[in-house]
């Protein structure tokens, strides 16, 4: 059904399953387009509008170990994660998937010394959406390196998160700043992880058994905004940045509207008109393969090869 499509040279990677949470200052700044949208219909029609946003007012948050490394600051950490932490070598597991980090038995990671950590009070980020001017440490960081074990053993590690700049190596370890409402992102990102990945799935193989193809020289991101109610019911979802491919959008708007609701978010995300905010990137990764590869299934890892 699908032998006119032997010979493709593009496999698609799901590196994230649904992929990195990007979260920008002042999301209030969107608020115009939303202000005269029909808001007794949550079903109504998703209006497409693209956004040009700074660079530099962005921040990933990235799934992490509940073991923490270290509890020192990085200036210039781009992620925001579960703890404070810096590492010397940035890495990211070689294998893609939901997130665990485990370790060949004997390997040590560099960090910087945990026992030695005065603790000093340090302030969290809350209110507003952080940037990077409020992202300072609160103490100075102790550049010595330090040999820090890790305990666990035995199986593969993997990311689902888009770190396609980050070197690979054998776990995921990256510096990051606390981010205190990790825990209600988390929650909704294991809920997105559910609905994303099959839809995104069926949706290429629909493509492909219809005689169409996607152009694969460049990563494909459907960036989305979605709009909670202060009980986390979802109201809307606005696309703001198209993929090029509008099976691609359909799957990432339908992935949260099969997911909500995201009950129970903290006040501090709240906005002054009683609503929630949340930027969301949804990426499809293309790798190039040399023409006489093997045919390949869906496999655990989210690859796919017609």
């Amino acid at each position: 059904m699908l032998t006119k499509l032997k010979n493709t040279v593009f496999l698609f990677v799901f590196v994230s399953l649904f992929i990195h949470t990007v979260f920008y200052t002042g999301l209030d700044l969107y608020s115009h387009i939303f202000k005269n949208q029909n808001k007794a219909d949550k079903k109504e029609a998703i209006e497409i509008q693209v956004i040009e946003t700074s660079a530099d007012k962005k921040m990933q948050v990235v799934e992490q170990d509940s073991k923490q490394l270290n509890n020192d600051i990085d200036e210039n950490a781009k992620y925001l994660g579960r703890h404070n932490q810096k590492v010397l070598q940035e890495t990211r597991a070689q294998h893609t998937g939901q997130f665990s980090n485990a370790a060949q038995p004997g390997m040590r990671v560099k960090g910087t010394p945990k026992a030695t950590q005065q603790k000093t009070p340090q302030k969290k980020l809350t209110g507003n959406l952080p940037t990077l001017e409020k992202l300072k440490p609160q103490f100075s960081i102790t550049p010595k390196a330090h040999q820090t074990e890790v305990n666990q053993a035995g199986l593969n590690s993997q990311t689902s998160d888009h770190l396609k700049d980050v070197k690979k190596g054998l776990q995921t370890l990256l510096s990051t700043r606390e981010f205190v409402y990790y825990s209600y992102y988390q929650r909704i990102r294991e809920k997105i992880r559910q609905q994303w990945e099959p839809r995104i799935r069926d949706k290429v193989q629909k493509v492909l058994a219809s005689g169409r193809s996607i152009a694969s020289a460049r990563d494909r991101v459907t960036q989305v905004i979605i709009i909670l109610d202060r009980n986390g019911t979802l109201e809307n979802v606005q696309i703001v940045g198209q993929s090029g491919v509008s099976d691609l959008d359909d799957a990432a708007v339908d992935a949260f509207k099969a997911a909500e609701p995201f009950p129970n978010p903290p006040n501090g995300i709240v906005e002054n008109d009683g609503k929630i905010r949340i930027r969301w990137d949804f990426i499809l990764e293309a790798k190039s393969l040399p023409k006489s590869a093997p045919r390949k299934q869906f496999a655990d890892s989210g690859e796919f090869e017609p």
